[in-house]
Protein backbone atom coordinates (compact mmCIF):
# COMPACT_ATOMS: atom_id res chain seq x y z
CA UNK A 1 0.00 0.00 0.00
CA UNK A 2 1.29 3.30 -1.31
CA UNK A 3 1.27 6.23 1.23
CA UNK A 4 -0.76 9.37 0.46
CA UNK A 5 0.15 12.05 -1.59
CA UNK A 6 -0.07 14.92 0.58
CA UNK A 7 -0.50 19.03 -0.73
CA UNK A 8 -0.65 22.16 1.40
CA UNK A 9 -2.46 24.89 0.23
CA UNK A 10 -1.89 28.79 1.52
CA UNK A 11 -5.13 30.56 1.51
CA UNK A 12 -5.32 33.74 2.11
CA UNK A 13 -8.98 34.56 1.41
CA UNK A 14 -8.21 36.78 -1.64
CA UNK A 15 -8.21 35.80 -5.20
CA UNK A 16 -4.89 34.77 -5.06
CA UNK A 17 -5.73 31.89 -2.90
CA UNK A 18 -8.43 30.78 -4.19
CA UNK A 19 -6.20 30.51 -7.45
CA UNK A 20 -3.72 28.20 -5.40
CA UNK A 21 -6.58 25.96 -4.08
CA UNK A 22 -7.55 25.24 -7.94
CA UNK A 23 -4.55 24.87 -8.78
CA UNK A 24 -4.26 22.18 -5.69
CA UNK A 25 -7.93 20.57 -6.66
CA UNK A 26 -6.06 20.01 -9.91
CA UNK A 27 -2.59 18.68 -9.22
CA UNK A 28 -4.27 16.64 -6.44
CA UNK A 29 -7.06 15.23 -7.86
CA UNK A 30 -5.93 12.63 -10.23
CA UNK A 31 -3.27 11.22 -7.33
CA UNK A 32 -6.11 11.33 -5.12
CA UNK A 33 -4.19 13.74 -2.63
CA UNK A 34 -4.86 14.45 0.40
CA UNK A 35 -5.64 18.53 0.46
CA UNK A 36 -4.71 20.63 3.56
CA UNK A 37 -5.98 24.42 3.15
CA UNK A 38 -4.20 26.53 5.76
CA UNK A 39 -5.20 29.90 6.25
CA UNK A 40 -2.49 31.90 8.79
CA UNK A 41 -3.78 34.99 10.63
CA UNK A 42 -0.49 36.93 10.70
CA UNK A 43 -0.87 38.19 14.16
CA UNK A 44 -1.57 36.80 17.83
CA UNK A 45 -4.50 38.80 19.15
CA UNK A 46 -5.18 39.00 23.10
CA UNK A 47 -6.61 36.45 24.45
CA UNK A 48 -10.19 37.91 24.52
CA UNK A 49 -10.41 37.96 20.60
CA UNK A 50 -8.47 35.19 19.69
CA UNK A 51 -11.55 32.43 19.74
CA UNK A 52 -13.74 34.78 17.85
CA UNK A 53 -10.58 35.64 15.46
CA UNK A 54 -9.81 31.83 15.05
CA UNK A 55 -13.88 30.76 14.37
CA UNK A 56 -14.45 33.50 11.82
CA UNK A 57 -10.99 32.55 10.07
CA UNK A 58 -12.34 28.95 9.76
CA UNK A 59 -15.84 29.91 8.88
CA UNK A 60 -14.56 32.11 6.35
CA UNK A 61 -12.16 29.39 5.50
CA UNK A 62 -14.73 26.76 4.61
CA UNK A 63 -16.84 29.29 2.61
CA UNK A 64 -14.34 30.24 0.26
CA UNK A 65 -12.83 26.32 0.30
CA UNK A 66 -17.17 24.95 -0.16
CA UNK A 67 -17.38 27.41 -3.58
CA UNK A 68 -14.05 25.87 -5.22
CA UNK A 69 -14.02 22.09 -4.10
CA UNK A 70 -17.93 21.91 -3.86
CA UNK A 71 -18.02 18.94 -6.83
CA UNK A 72 -14.04 17.65 -6.33
CA UNK A 73 -12.89 14.31 -5.70
CA UNK A 74 -10.95 14.72 -2.99
CA UNK A 75 -11.54 15.59 0.33
CA UNK A 76 -10.13 19.08 2.07
CA UNK A 77 -8.76 19.45 5.12
CA UNK A 78 -9.35 22.80 6.79
CA UNK A 79 -6.36 24.27 8.91
CA UNK A 80 -5.99 27.89 10.81
CA UNK A 81 -3.20 28.94 12.39
CA UNK A 82 -1.48 32.14 13.93
CA UNK A 83 1.68 33.34 13.56
CA UNK A 84 4.43 34.47 10.24
CA UNK A 85 2.55 33.51 7.51
CA UNK A 86 5.56 31.85 5.95
CA UNK A 87 6.96 29.87 8.88
CA UNK A 88 3.17 28.77 9.32
CA UNK A 89 2.53 27.10 6.30
CA UNK A 90 5.90 25.47 6.12
CA UNK A 91 5.12 24.26 9.65
CA UNK A 92 2.24 22.58 8.61
CA UNK A 93 3.74 20.87 5.82
CA UNK A 94 6.13 19.46 8.30
CA UNK A 95 3.60 18.43 10.61
CA UNK A 96 1.15 16.53 7.86
CA UNK A 97 4.43 15.32 6.26
CA UNK A 98 3.59 17.09 2.69
CA UNK A 99 4.84 15.85 -0.69
CA UNK A 100 4.07 19.39 -2.54
CA UNK A 101 3.25 22.88 -0.46
CA UNK A 102 1.40 25.49 -3.45
CA UNK A 103 1.02 28.94 -2.56
CA UNK A 104 -0.75 31.94 -4.86
CA UNK A 105 1.22 35.12 -5.25
CA UNK A 106 -0.02 38.85 -5.62
CA UNK A 107 3.58 39.10 -7.76
CA UNK A 108 4.03 42.35 -5.95
CA UNK A 109 7.25 44.69 -7.62
CA UNK A 110 9.46 46.95 -6.11
CA UNK A 111 9.21 48.80 -2.91
CA UNK A 112 5.98 47.31 -2.05
CA UNK A 113 8.18 43.77 -2.17
CA UNK A 114 10.75 45.10 -0.34
CA UNK A 115 8.54 46.33 2.45
CA UNK A 116 6.09 43.67 2.61
CA UNK A 117 8.15 40.78 1.87
CA UNK A 118 6.57 37.56 -0.11
CA UNK A 119 5.28 34.68 1.59
CA UNK A 120 6.24 32.62 -1.78
CA UNK A 121 9.16 34.32 -2.28
CA UNK A 122 10.28 33.21 1.30
CA UNK A 123 8.83 30.07 0.65
CA UNK A 124 10.72 29.21 -2.19
CA UNK A 125 13.71 30.26 -0.80
CA UNK A 126 13.69 28.43 2.69
CA UNK A 127 11.12 25.33 2.32
CA UNK A 128 12.17 21.77 2.94
CA UNK A 129 10.08 20.83 0.09
CA UNK A 130 8.64 21.41 -3.69
CA UNK A 131 6.66 24.28 -3.41
CA UNK A 132 4.63 25.80 -6.42
CA UNK A 133 3.74 29.33 -6.92
CA UNK A 134 0.23 29.82 -8.80
CA UNK A 135 -0.62 32.36 -10.37
CA UNK A 136 -2.92 33.18 -13.51
CA UNK A 137 -2.03 32.34 -16.72
CA UNK A 138 -1.53 35.12 -19.19
CA UNK A 139 0.89 33.69 -21.94
CA UNK A 140 -2.06 35.39 -24.34
CA UNK A 141 -0.09 38.89 -23.94
CA UNK A 142 3.21 37.44 -24.47
CA UNK A 143 4.83 37.07 -28.59
CA UNK A 144 5.15 33.32 -29.54
CA UNK A 145 8.41 31.80 -31.30
CA UNK A 146 7.80 31.30 -34.95
CA UNK A 147 7.94 27.27 -35.33
CA UNK A 148 8.80 26.31 -31.83
CA UNK A 149 9.66 22.74 -32.46
CA UNK A 150 9.65 23.05 -36.78
CA UNK A 151 13.46 21.52 -36.84
CA UNK A 152 14.77 21.58 -40.47
CA UNK A 153 17.63 18.96 -40.58
CA UNK A 154 20.45 20.83 -42.61
CA UNK A 155 19.50 24.50 -41.91
CA UNK A 156 21.81 27.09 -40.80
CA UNK A 157 21.25 28.71 -38.08
CA UNK A 158 20.53 33.11 -38.74
CA UNK A 159 19.97 35.39 -35.76
CA UNK A 160 17.58 33.83 -33.13
CA UNK A 161 16.54 30.40 -34.76
CA UNK A 162 17.25 27.60 -32.73
CA UNK A 163 17.56 23.83 -33.18
CA UNK A 164 14.91 22.12 -31.15
CA UNK A 165 13.65 18.20 -31.31
CA UNK A 166 10.37 16.68 -30.04
CA UNK A 167 11.16 13.22 -28.10
CA UNK A 168 8.43 10.77 -27.41
CA UNK A 169 9.19 8.41 -24.73
CA UNK A 170 7.55 5.28 -23.82
CA UNK A 171 7.73 1.74 -22.48
CA UNK A 172 10.95 -0.50 -23.39
CA UNK A 173 10.06 -3.20 -25.26
CA UNK A 174 13.29 -4.99 -25.26
CA UNK A 175 15.58 -4.97 -22.47
CA UNK A 176 19.61 -3.75 -23.42
CA UNK A 177 20.49 -7.31 -21.97
CA UNK A 178 18.44 -8.96 -24.51
CA UNK A 179 20.85 -7.17 -27.28
CA UNK A 180 24.14 -8.55 -26.16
Amino acid sequence: MTEAYRIVIGMDLEDEGDLALMEGLRVGAPLSAELHAVHVIPTRRDTEVLARVLDLGLSRLRERVSKIAVSAPVEVRLHVRFGDPAAMLHQVAVDYDADLLIVGTRARGGVARTVLGSVAESLVRTAKLPVLVARTKKLAELERTPQPDEGRPGAALHGDQQISEVIRVGPRTSHIAGLV
